[in-house]
């Protein structure tokens, strides 16, 4: 699918929005993206999940791990969509010490030592919830094989130690809030998952 085709299925689900936003990562942005709206319409969505489904099977993994909550839907809706029929899990975030950021797979959806495990996220730009969910995956000595996302909106710069797929490459500006221009601007801040 080009291109266009990808950003009007984002557009028309109400899935990217355009103004000045505080995003996951503290950073401010010109667009957000809200792909639970993508997620939720199912027709739309299928063909987003079985690119990821295709890049996926080329690393063979025997679980597809998404961070809460945005990997949630899509880790069950990949593995799913693979006919060696992998494993579906996610990762939850939680305080660990000195207040420090960490993700644990628990309610029984842990993998076993050794299995290859795909971190799947809906978007991506700092990569700090994939690493944590990546992090979670290897402490419990799991292979992290791989990344899939549905919109990877890493700087040209950020690179993820694991081979890394996106439906969709958006760069977006991700801006220091004390370096934004459109705070600068005087342009109101939202938080669109509030």
């Amino acid at each position: 699918m080009a291109e266009e085709r990808w950003i009007s299925d984002l557009v028309e689900t109400g899935a990217l929005l355009e103004g000045h936003f505080l995003l996951t990562s503290g950073r401010h942005g010109d667009r957000f993206m809200l792909l639970s709206k993508l997620l939720e319409d199912p027709a739309r969505a299928r063909p987003w999940i079985a690119e990821l489904a295709r890049f996926a099977e080329t690393l063979s993994p025997d679980r597809i791990l998404g961070p809460a909550m945005g990997g949630v839907i899509l880790a069950w809706a990949v593995a799913s969509e693979m006919a060696a029929g992998p494993k579906a899990a996610f990762a939850e975030k939680v305080e660990g010490q000195g207040g420090q950021k960490r993700m644990v797979i628990r309610r029984g959806l842990q993998p076993r030592p050794g299995e290859r495990v795909l971190v799947v996220e809906d978007a991506m730009t700092t990569g700090g919830s994939v690493m944590l969910a990546a992090d979670a995956a290897r402490e419990a000595g799991a292979q992290v094989v791989g990344v899939g996302v549905l919109v990877d909106r890493r700087p040209e710069d950020f690179r993820v130690p694991y081979p890394t797929f996106g439906v969709l490459r958006l760069l977006t500006g991700a801006y220091l809030p004390s370096e934004c221009p459109l705070c600068a601007d005087g342009i109101p801040l939202t938080t669109p998952k509030a």
